[in-house]
């Protein structure tokens, strides 16, 4: 790859600076797209030719700027220019490019790299393979006696999960630094707030609002112990907010932080499948390296999104391969 200089930051800003990063490939490959193809081959010659004796950038500006036959002078031919240098970078070595940009230009392919990892290779098959890992709600331990540190953090994460005080289901979070636990986390209100059960009975608003839902039952005792969204009939993922629960990665999260340990480079081991887009971005943002959980299922559409669009691993328990 060319030797990317001051010069080449410049040019970016001031070409594409206000253009998405996904934006950028497709102006730069619909420019060549438009070249002859004789001129296109020749031009991308001379930039293979100048990274392999490595030039920087302004060095193939100067090559180029040579033979103006093929491009215009001023803005365009500057703008041309570039545009040949940033995609010989782009097929020669996107990740280094973006690195130096600070700006991502490819979507990341989440499935492939967890099939890759877990299968050698990132077949159709196998990525087909690892969309279909599923426990079908088997909130159990798998084994009293693992045989991998997968299943050991997994036997945790479903112990901290039997805790939860959440009655829809019962998730835990175990967060990991050098294979040692930093701190974990269940589903459940805040301290402090009853259940959702009880609401019914102490939040008139809320019983006004809902009560009605009620009158199939024979009795108020029928509620206890039942999330409120099964009484009203929300299908699942939905009626979230009524729901004052706080997931399992957050409440990981959060216990770190209540005592001061770092969250940078750890690894999070859930009993469930994806985190949802709210817990995702926490997850990020909070430094840590690696997700660990049971499924590919996804929350919601922007969890996915996060994952795509960020550098943060994501892998099944090998127990589950």
């Amino acid at each position: 790859m060319l030797r990317l200089d001051k010069e080449f930051y410049e040019s970016y800003f001031k070409h594409y600076g206000k253009v998405s990063a996904y934006g950028v490939v497709s102006e730069v490959e619909r420019y060549l797209e438009s070249m002859p193809g004789f001129t296109m081959v020749n031009a991308m010659n001379v930039a293979k030719t100048s990274a392999m004796i490595g030039h920087t950038y302004t060095d193939f500006y100067m090559e180029m700027g040579a033979h103006r036959t093929w491009c215009d002078d001023g803005e365009d031919m500057d703008k041309n220019i570039f545009n040949i240098a940033f995609y010989h970078a782009y097929i020669t070595n996107s990740g280094e490019l973006e690195s130096l940009l600070g700006i991502r230009f490819k979507v990341r392919d989440v499935y492939a790299e967890i099939a890759k990892k877990a299968y050698g290779e990132a077949t159709e098959a196998n990525i087909e393979k690892i969309k279909a890992v599923k426990t079908e709600h088997t909130y159990s331990i798998q084994d009293p006696n693992p045989v991998s540190r997968d299943q050991w953090f997994y036997n945790m994460a479903v112990v901290v999960g039997s805790y939860a005080k959440c009655h829809s289901r019962k998730i835990g979070a175990v967060l990991v630094r050098d294979k040692s636990v930093i701190s974990t986390g269940y589903n459940g209100p805040p301290k402090g707030v009853p259940t959702c059960d009880q609401r019914w009975f102490i939040d008139e608003a809320f019983r006004q609002k809902y009560g009605h839902h009620l009158n199939n039952l024979k009795s108020d005792a029928k509620v206890k112990g039942v999330c409120p969204r099964r009484i009203i009939g929300f299908p699942s993922g939905q009626g979230l907010e009524i729901c004052p629960a706080g997931h399992a990665e957050r409440n990981a999260l959060i216990n770190a932080a209540k005592l001061g340990i770092s969250t940078d480079d750890t690894v999070l081991y859930m009993s469930c499948g994806v985190p949802c887009s709210p817990c995702m971005v926490e997850i990020i943002n909070s430094g840590v390296k690696e997700i660990v959980c049971t499924s590919m299922h996804i929350y919601d559409e922007t969890a996915m999104y996060l994952l795509e669009n960020s550098d943060i691993k994501v892998r099944l328990f090998d127990f589950l391969l």
